[in-house]
């Protein structure tokens, strides 16, 4: 199970907003939370659809972690009168960009919207491995574009209005 699906969770885990640091750990959380909890597999959704789920909870986790870090490391910069200044490449902030809003989705948007836009699969592909209707399906795709769509727009007015 790890060989056959490792690409698959490490992928959604470095998706899914797992700090880059710290996406292998993720994926290797999420085999031990399978190891753990194989036996309550009940096999009524799809293999893949469960370790998706196993792997946005092990992220949640992660990020609210990488969060309460950032906030102490920001509060003794701000005590020591330190600017944190990242030097990331374009590429890396923008993927870490989109991380940082598929975490501002909900739940079930961000699933949608990760399974179609990045994982590349079909509207009555994901009806099926969640278990809704694909109309549900195609309304949380178009709930989190239009979301992203804001988010990105907002961003770029803070951006022109904190400019000189």
């Amino acid at each position: 199970m790890y060989r056959q699906h490792h690409a698959f969770v490490w992928r959604n885990a470095r998706r899914l907003g797992a700090p880059d640091d710290a996406v292998d750990d993720a994926t290797h959380e999420v085999f031990l939370v399978v190891a753990r909890r194989l036996d309550e597999f009940e096999g009524r959704a799809d293999l893949r659809t469960w370790l998706f789920a196993i792997t946005l909870h092990v992220v949640r986790a992660l990020r609210r972690k990488e969060w309460t870090y950032t906030r102490r490391l920001q509060r003794y910069a701000d005590l020591k009168r330190v600017e944190l200044q990242p030097d990331p490449q374009h590429d890396a902030v923008a993927a870490q960009v989109l991380r940082q809003m598929l975490g501002r989705l909900d739940e079930k948007r961000c699933t949608v919207f990760v399974l179609s836009e990045l994982e590349g699969m079909t509207t009555q592909e994901i009806a099926r491995e969640l278990g809704l209707r694909p109309g549900t399906v195609d309304s949380r795709l178009r709930a989190a574009r239009l979301e992203l769509r804001s988010m990105i727009e907002r961003d770029a007015r803070n951006r022109r209005s904190a400019a000189p």
